[in-house]
């Protein structure tokens, strides 16, 4: 479904992107907007229409959140249709903490049985967090910030780590940097499109790429990108929220 990644920024900071790999007939997400928890923290992400939530997210306190679909194979006995649970709602109940840790934290002590698998990264000036949820345990995994890269696919995870040593790759030859990062995650093997960073097959492909950037102080901006343009937003730290559609 996806391929994530993560580098540290010049002086502090980090920048997150993710490829969202869908099927060709799924409706559009909308673009990132303001979301506020009863409490006032001020959260960003693009929403969607399906399911009704999200595979990214960032806040005021600099916590930012990516959500990837865990395709084991074989696949573990899965809830009852009538008990499933969308995976996309699980950053909207998690988006509004102050650390990456609390964010695991919230998840850990949710109840988890009434969904797939999934592998969500929450990361913040502090390091790198992933949870896996395989539908037997969780496991988290604990980073310092450093390029980091994750990756799925509805064809099995295992079909697209090769992704993985691409990405080692490119940082040790490109170096760690934005346009090096960037030009990753735009990234085609011309032989073999349906495991790619930037995905194609007849059924599904690459219909967006967000990018996630935390400053020193917190402040995020998030940019996306899909068929319909570029929507650019920025939620500084307890300030308004601007938001410009390209």
């Amino acid at each position: 479904m996806c391929t994530v990644t993560i580098i540290p920024l010049p002086g502090g900071g980090l920048r997150l992107m993710t490829n969202r790999d869908e099927s060709r007939a799924r409706p559009a997400a909308a673009p990132p907007a303001l979301r506020e928890s009863p409490a006032g923290v001020q959260g960003l992400w693009p929403l969607d229409p399906v399911g009704g939530g999200t595979w990214v997210a960032s806040n005021e306190h600099g916590v930012v959140l990516a959500l990837l679909n865990g395709n084991p194979r074989p696949m573990p006995a899965m809830p009852t249709p009538e008990r499933l649970r969308s995976r996309g709602g699980l950053i909207p109940s998690l988006a509004y903490a102050r650390r990456a840790a609390d964010a695991l934290a919230v998840l850990r002590a949710g109840e988890l049985d009434e969904f797939a698998p999934f592998r969500l990264v929450a990361a913040d000036g502090s390091g790198v967090l992933d949870a896996a949820w395989d539908r037997r345990r969780l496991q988290i995994t604990r980073r310092i910030l450093e390029p980091v890269c994750f990756v799925s696919s509805g064809l099995g995870d295992e079909r697209v780590s090769q992704r993985l040593s691409l990405f080692s790759m490119w940082m040790e030859e490109r170096g760690v940097s934005r346009a090096s990062q960037t030009s990753f995650h735009d990234h085609r093997w011309p032989d073999k499109p349906e495991v790619s960073v930037m995905m194609s097959r007849a059924d599904a492909r690459t219909v967006s790429v967000t990018t996630v950037e935390v400053t020193r102080d917190g402040s995020s901006a998030m940019i996306y990108r899909d068929d319909a343009g570029q929507t650019e937003a920025r939620l500084p730290r307890v300030e308004a929220l601007a938001i410009r559609r390209a």
